[in-house]
C-alpha cells in the first residue's frame, strides 16, 4: 500500500482534451443560440429603442471636453482573512485626480488610505469597503467647496445611490452608507459637480423586457454590446422612469412574475434610498477603442454647467482598452498595487502584537483566538 507522501509526490492527472472539447461543446451551445438570437435582431432591437423616444435616446457621442475628474476605487481582502474569532478585513481606498483642468498643480495626483475592521459572525468587507469609498468621495467634494481642490466630474467604482443590503448586521452601516451618499448628492448640486458610477458588473435584463425582447436571455449590458456601434451611447432614463415602465409589464404575456416582482422591489430600495428632488439616469456607450468590443454602463447625475451630452461623451473619450474611463482605471490599478501581501502581513502581526498588548497577555496566549480558520491559507499572512 502507497504512503501519503508518495501519493502526494505523483503529478496530477491532466483531464483528456477530448473531455474538455465535448465540455465545451455544450457550452458554447448555449451561449451561441442566444447570441444569434441578439445579432438577428440587432436592427429590431435598434428601431425599438429610437421607437421609444419618450424613454430611451440613442447618439454617437460628440466632441471631447476636457475635463477634470476625481476618482475614487477600493480594493480590499475579499472574502476577508478568516481568523478563528473572527473575520479580518484590510481595505484600501485611492483618490485620483486626472485631467488637464485640475489646478493646483494636483493633475495625475494619487493618494491612498488604508482601513482595517473585524467582524465576528460574517464578512461584512465589501460593505465597509462601499462606505468608505463614500466616505473618501464626501471629503473630495467637501475640500471642492473649502476651495482646495477644482474638479468637474466625481467618479465612484460602482453604482451612485447603496443598493439593498441583506442581513440585519449591515443595517446600521447602509444607513450611514445612505447618509453619506445623501450629503454627496447635495454638495456635488451645491458645487456644481457631475456624478457618474461605472457599473462594471451588470446581469439586468430590463430594458430588453422594457423593449418587449422577453424571450432574449442575455443581460442589458450584452444585448448593448451588441446592438451600440463604437462611439455610440444610449440613455435609458432614470431610474423612476425604469421604475414606471416594469409596472407596466405586470400581467404581460412572456413576462416572468417572479423576476418583475424582484426587479421592482429592487428599483423601490433605490428610489427610497435617493434624495427627494433628485434622479439618477442610466447610459450605456461603447468606446472607439477597446480591448473587448463591450458596452460600459454608467449611472450619472448631470451639473449646472456640464449637460448629458458633455458629460456622456466626454467619459466615451477617455476611456481606455478597458472600456472604462481612464481615471477609474487608474484608480483601481493604484488600490490594487496598495494591497500587497506585506501589507496584509504586516496588518496581521500588528494585530497579534497590538491584542496581546492590551490585554497583558503573551502572544501565545492570544494566537489561539488570531490564528488563521484554514492553516493552509498561511501564505496569506506570512
Amino acid at each position: 500500500m502507497e504512503s501519503p507522501e508518495e501519493l502526494l509526490t505523483r503529478e496530477a492527472a491532466g483531464v483528456a482534451p477530448e473531455i474538455v472539447e465535448k465540455v465545451l461543446v455544450r457550452t458554447a451551445g448555449r451561449l451561441v443560440k442566444e447570441v444569434e438570437k441578439v445579432r438577428l435582431r440587432i436592427d429590431e432591437i435598434r428601431r425599438s429603442v429610437e421607437a421609444r423616444g419618450d424613454i430611451f435616446a440613442l447618439r454617437v457621442a460628440g466632441d471631447y471636453e476636457r475635463l477634470c475628474y476625481a476618482a475614487v476605487d477600493s480594493s480590499f481582502t475579499a472574502p476577508a482573512i478568516e481568523l478563528v474569532g473572527g473575520y479580518l478585513g484590510i481595505i484600501a481606498v485611492v483618490k485620483v485626480l486626472y485631467g488637464s483642468r485640475c489646478g493646483g498643480g494636483r493633475r495625475g495626483s494619487a493618494d491612498a488610505e488604508v482601513y482595517t475592521e473585524l467582524w465576528f459572525n460574517r464578512d461584512y468587507v465589501n460593505e465597509f469597503a462601499k462606505y468608505y469609498e463614500r466616505a473618501t468621495a464626501l471629503r473630495l467634494l467637501e475640500a471642492k467647496r473649502g476651495g482646495g481642490l477644482h474638479f468637474d466630474v466625481l467618479l465612484l467604482d460602482g453604482e451612485i445611490v447603496p443598493r439593498v443590503w441583506r442581513g440585519s448586521g449591515s443595517e446600521p452601516l447602509r444607513v450611514r452608507a445612505v447618509e453619506v451618499t445623501n450629503r454627496i448628492i447635495e454638495l456635488a448640486d451645491e458645487t456644481d459637480t457631475a456624478v457618474a458610477g461605472v457599473l462594471k458588473r451588470s446581469y439586468s435584463r430590463d430594458l430588453v423586457n422594457i423593449l418587449g425582447f422577453h424571450d432574449l436571455r442575455l443581460s442589458d449590458r450584452a444585448v448593448m454590446s451588441l446592438a451600440l456601434k463604437p462611439g455610440e451611447y444610449l440613455v435609458a432614463g432614470s431610474y423612476s422612469d425604469l421604475h414606471r415602465e416594469l409596472e407596466k409589464l405586470r400581467g404581460r404575456p412572456g413576462v416572468d412574475d417572479e423576476w418583475l416582482k424582484a426587479r421592482l422591489e429592487w428599483y423601490e430600495g433605490i428610489l427610497q434610498n435617493t434624495p427627494t428632488g433628485y434622479e439618477v439616469k442610466l447610459a450605456f456607450y461603447r468606446a472607439p477603442r477597446t480591448l473587448y468590443p463591450t458596452a460600459t454602463k454608467v449611472e450619472y447625475m448631470t451639473s449646472s454647467s456640464l449637460h448629458e451630452e458633455a458629460l456622456i461623451s466626454s467619459l466615451v473619450h477617455i476611456s481606455t482598452a478597458t472600456g472604462l474611463p481612464a481615471p477609474v482605471d487608474e484608480a483601481d490599478r493604484l488600490a490594487t498595487s496598495t494591497l500587497t501581501r506585506e501589507l496584509k502581513q504586516t496588518v496581521y502581526q500588528k494585530l497579534i502584537a497590538e491584542v496581546a498588548k492590551s490585554t497583558k497577555a503573551s502572544v501565545r496566549e492570544v494566537l489561539p483566538l488570531l490564528s488563521l480558520m484554514n492553516p493552509e491559507k498561511l501564505h496569506i499572512v506570512s
